[in-house]
């Protein structure tokens, strides 16, 4: 199974504009036909992560059950994931339903 939050030329668009952010430069960006948002609230969502017990994590123990930052990328087949923070090899699935 392959998982792909963004494609590679949507996420490189996506970081040139907080760059330009970052760096004060708003008008290379085209803020000035993009869409208003009246009576905006910030909310939170579900989103894609992935749990399981970690070995090797640079900060957290060995074993340590966790649940990741949101995923952007997963590839089963070639046992790789990419997270917001950090890239994750797959070991071995969760068994659902067994006990």
């Amino acid at each position: 199974m392959k998982f792909a939050y963004l494609n590679a030329e949507d996420a490189q668009r996506l970081s040139a504009d907080l760059r330009s952010v970052e760096a004060g430069v708003t008008r290379s960006l085209s803020l000035h036909t993009a869409p208003i948002l009246e009576a905006h609230q910030m909310y939170s969502r579900r989103t894609a992560c992935l749990s399981g017990y970690v070995f090797g994590h640079p900060s957290l123990g060995d074993g340590r059950e966790i649940m990741t930052s949101q995923l952007m990328y997963m590839d089963t087949e070639l046992g790789i994931a990419r997270t917001l923070n950090r890239w994750y090899r797959l070991g071995h699935p969760a068994r659902i339903g067994s006990a």
